[in-house]
């Protein structure tokens, strides 16, 4: 009977119920805006690799037209050369170790970050094979929070023959 008065003749809530009630609301809500902070930074960082990996992409188109015998005979002389991709005077141009980029080129940007694409062979194919296909693998690189990040793409480019 003690119970049922107090809650029927109850004016109002005291100070230590209204402070018990923000501190478990207090509580749900910190945990509640890590979770979309979290999805946030996650949603961020898919959105710059996806940029990467579509730069990766273009860069491969970029090399698939290039002159395949001479791609094929830089491989050939050194499977270890890697070509470097910049954007000189809007347009792609390639560049190995040994070269030096022209004055303007600059790496590839996309949503104001910086992507550096490095074109290599892959050695996964046999001789026979790289007669009409080069194996390639491009390499993407970006900084994202302070942290280097990195994807790469696999593929091949095919002899002007079967084009």
């Amino acid at each position: 009977m003690n119970f049922k008065k107090i809650v029927i003749d109850s004016k109002g809530f005291t100070l230590i119920e209204v402070l018990a009630s923000l501190t478990i609301l207090g509580i749900i809500l910190i945990g509640s805006m890590q979770f979309f902070s979290q999805a946030y930074g996650y949603t961020t960082l898919n959105q710059k690799k996806t940029a990467a990996i579509n730069v990766a992409r273009n860069a491969l188109m970029f090399i698939e037209n290039e002159n395949f015998i001479e791609i094929r005979k830089s491989f050939e002389d050194n499977r270890d050369e890697t070509f470097t991709i910049l954007i000189c005077d809007d347009t792609y141009e390639k560049f190995t170790e040994a070269q030096s980029p022209r004055p303007g080129c600059k790496p590839i940007m996309v949503n104001n970050i910086e992507y550096d694409v490095t074109v290599s062979h892959s050695d996964e194919q046999k001789s026979d094979y790289e007669r009409r296909f080069i194996p390639i693998t491009v390499r993407v690189e970006w900084a994202a929070g302070g942290n280097a990040k990195e994807t790469e793409i696999e593929g091949v480019i095919k002899s002007e023959d079967i084009r």
